[in-house]
């Protein structure tokens, strides 16, 4: 593993340099979204709705359903974001790294989640997108967490600049992709469980109850597969 996320580091840096030579620039970012879901639901049916949510938006995912025994507890489990530079094992090397290189090494634990969900997009020059989804039980019902890395791509030359129109005018915008992933996994949980959901904090935050609009329009196919 240590080598992997090694040649993970010199990938990375070697990146860069051709970055710096092309004059491009990255946004990186980091969000967070955490939803209360009040529903007596079984784990069963949630997860299912939530696998659909998820599933009508992307095609590049990785879904795992550890066991968790035992009756829930009175207040749910909340994810923790880790950074793998902070190992002793990879000591030093962050320093060698920028800001936004450095992010691309964060993750969320889930621990005590009953469903977990890694989903990415990729679409060449515009966006990489990672985020990732826990779901927690509790006495009331369950907590969704949310979390993502948004690297967005700006400058360049005027090809690249025309490849990021085009990208935008077949797959959409890169911004309401990622929040329509996260709300349509809410929606199809209160759609389908009856559930009450309530926003808990976010960054940046919703505003409203968006989760509670109708939103029927799917993205296109080449969307779902973008790379």
């Amino acid at each position: 593993m240590h080598v992997r996320m090694a040649f993970g580091i010199v990938a990375a840096l070697a990146g860069s340099a051709a970055t710096a030579q092309a004059q491009d620039k990255q946004r990186n970012s980091e969000i967070y979204h955490i939803f209360d879901i009040r529903t007596a639901a079984a784990k069963s049916a949630v997860t299912k709705a939530a696998e659909a949510g998820l599933r009508s938006n992307v095609s590049d995912s990785d879904i795992t359903t550890p066991i968790v025994m035992g009756p829930p507890p009175e207040k749910p489990g909340r994810m923790e974001i880790v950074n793998a530079l902070d190992s002793k094992s990879f000591g030093g090397l962050a320093g060698l790294m920028s800001a936004g290189q450095a992010l691309q090494f964060k993750q969320a634990r889930c621990d005590g989640a009953i469903w977990i969900a890694n989903a990415n997009r990729r679409v060449r020059g515009s966006q990489q997108l990672r985020l990732t989804f826990c779901l927690y039980p509790y006495r009331d019902g369950y907590q969704l967490d949310v979390y993502g890395i948004d690297s967005k791509e700006r400058g360049g030359g005027i090809s690249a600049m025309l490849g990021r129109a085009l990208a935008e005018t077949v797959v959409g915008k890169a911004g309401d992709w990622t929040n329509k992933t996260i709300l349509d996994v809410v929606r199809s949980i209160r759609n389908q469980t009856q559930a009450t959901i309530s926003y808990v904090e976010g960054q940046p935050e919703f505003t409203g109850t968006p989760w509670e609009e109708n939103d029927a329009l799917l993205p296109h196919a080449t969307e779902r597969e973008a790379r």
